[in-house]
Parts: structure tokens; C-alpha cells; sequence
């Protein structure tokens, strides 16, 4: 009887201290019923029951202890990719494993960050030089959508793509996107300076583009390889925000982002663009360091930084 309602715990992953309680209960009951039992001369000592029940205790806290591990490692090998491994951590519980598998529809705020020029650096340097330069800039970019919580979705060959919102959830994911790409600009800047001094004549600068709105957020990919990515409109729209900024500010957000982000920033206003894919224009603003609101007449343009 023990061993079969251990079994049941088991499966249905129940806390512990039941099975403790109820073997512990029994316990108490048989010994006090043996020593009734013997004050009428009938002696019975159920030691043998309680040892295979304690016995078939210790097996299956073992056994649960074991596939929780292999559970928790492979979360780790899923997400250690894309997230930082503290929210991979976080992820290790059931609920939160069973929720991030599934393919569903999140809100999320989108990131795209591409280097400006890069075709004409590709043309006046090495190969080794160029791979050595984008693997430092990743890896330093990275560093700092992770600090915010942030997904790494993929590498677009010189362009970046991250969201907030998913695996875990996260209220304020546009602020974090915002704060992410402000820190990245700060990075870029000292990233800059130290190219320069290595490398005399080069130009590094980057466009960042931020959009917020539901997409669809899973793996996707073929039993060989899959990818944790988002899909959809915003996803899209994101990247086409990022396609604007040339000549016209190193980040842009998009109206929706703004109103996410309360009065955590003071943003600039860039007017309305036109987008590739959309009939109506696209209010975009640049976040500003400070909380100070600092906000210049609207002045329409279109999706390459021309006017309307």
C-alpha cells in the first residue's frame, strides 16, 4: 500500500512531505497497534512492511531527485543559447519549463541592431580581421541584452536580433529593450574608440530599431536544429524601424514602445515614416539617457530617412 501510493506521488511529481507523513503516520499506527496487540499475548511486529516502505521511499526520492536534474540540464542545454543563465535558472521549475516549450503568442518588445557600412569595412580588410572584429562586437553587445534580460533571438549576418517578454515573463519588457539599447550605444562608443586605435580609419557605427507588440515566440526549426525565435508582424516592423535610422538617430522605438515605457525615458520626436509593408506611417521617437523630455517639432519622412 505504501509503496503504491509513493508510486502515484511519483508520477503525479507531489510534494515529498506527503509520502514522509503518511509512512511516518503508518508507523506510529502499526507499532501502536503491535503493542495493544501484545498486551493481549498476540505479538506482531510489522517491521518488515515499514522497512520496504521506508526503502521504497528512498528509492523514488532518489529516482525524482535524478530526473529533476536531467530536467534541469536539459533547460539548460535548451535556453543556454539565447537567455542569460540566470533566467535559465529560473526556468528549471515545471511550470515555467512546460510554458517556454510551447509555441504560443506572447507580448514582447523586439530589438534589431545592425552595423552601418559594414559591406564597405568588409572591402578594405582581411577576412580574419573582419570575423575577429564581429566576434568581439557580439560578444560585447550580447553581454549587454543579457544584464537586461533580454533574448538573444539570432546573428543576421552583421545584425543582431533580441525580444524581452518571453521565455519569461516580463511586465516592464519594453523598458528593458530600451535600456538595453542605450547600453549598447554606450558600449559601441567605447568599442569604437578601441577600433580606431587598432585599426586607423575605421568607421563603426550601428542602427537600433525597437518595436512592441504579441508575437508568436517558440522553437522553430527541424528535429536537427531548432532555434527559440519570435514571428510575426512585430518581429518585422522591429526590423524595418532599425532600416530608419540611418541619418537619423542611433536608436528608434516605435509610438507603442514609447507608451510602454511610461516616463522611465525622455524621447525625442522624429516624426512619422513610411515603412515598407504598411499603408499607414509609423510615429518613431529616440530615447534619450536622461528622464528629461526633450521633444522636436514632427517632421514626416519617409522608410530611408528622406522626407515625405
Amino acid at each position: 500500500m505504501l509503496i503504491a501510493v509513493r508510486g502515484v506521488a511519483f508520477a503525479a511529481r507531489a510534494s515529498p512531505v506527503w509520502p514522509v507523513a503518511l509512512l511516518a503516520s503508518t508507523a506510529v499506527a502499526a507499532l501502536g497497534g503491535s503493542a495493544l496487540l501484545l498486551g493481549i499475548n498476540v505479538y506482531w511486529m510489522p517491521v518488515s512492511a515499514l522497512a520496504m516502505g521506508l526503502l521504497a521511499l528512498l528509492a523514488f526520492g532518489l529516482l525524482s531527485s535524478r530526473l529533476e536534474m536531467a530536467q534541469r540540464h536539459h533547460v539548460q542545454a535548451m535556453f543556454s543559447r539565447f537567455v542569460d543563465p540566470r533566467i535559465v535558472e529560473s526556468l528549471s521549475e515545471e511550470q515555467h519549463v512546460a510554458r517556454a516549450e510551447v509555441s504560443a503568442s506572447r507580448e514582447v518588445t523586439v530589438l534589431f541592431s545592425d552595423i552601418r557600412g559594414f559591406t564597405s569595412l568588409s572591402e578594405h580588410r582581411k577576412p580574419e580581421e573582419i570575423v575577429a572584429l564581429l566576434n568581439r562586437y557580439f560578444e560585447m553587445q550580447v553581454d549587454v541584452i543579457f544584464q537586461h534580460g533580454g533574448t538573444l533571438d539570432k546573428f543576421i549576418g552583421d545584425a543582431i536580433m533580441a525580444f524581452w517578454g518571453a521565455p519569461m515573463q516580463q511586465a516592464d519588457h519594453a523598458v528593458r529593450a530600451v535600456r538595453a539599447a542605450l547600453g549598447m550605444s554606450e558600449a559601441l562608443e567605447r568599442f569604437a574608440a578601441e577600433v580606431v586605435r587598432e585599426l586607423p580609419g575605421t568607421h563603426f557605427e550601428i542602427g537600433i530599431g525597437i518595436h512592441s507588440g504579441p508575437a508568436v515566440v517558440g522553437f522553430l526549426g527541424t528535429s536537427r536544429r531548432l532555434d527559440y525565435t519570435a514571428i510575426g508582424d512585430t518581429v518585422n516592423l522591429a526590423s524595418r524601424i532599425e532600416g530608419c535610422t540611418k541619418g537619423v538617430s542611433r536608436i528608434l522605438v516605435s509610438d507603442t514602445t514609447r507608451r510602454l515605457c511610461g516616463r522611465e525615458f525622455g524621447f525625442r520626436d522624429h516624426g512619422a515614416f513610411s515603412v515598407k509593408g504598411r499603408e499607414q506611417q509609423v510615429l518613431l521617437h529616440e530615447p534619450l539617457p536622461t528622464m528629461a523630455r526633450k521633444e522636436s517639432p514632427a517632421t514626416g519622412r519617409n522608410g530611408d530617412g528622406g522626407n515625405t
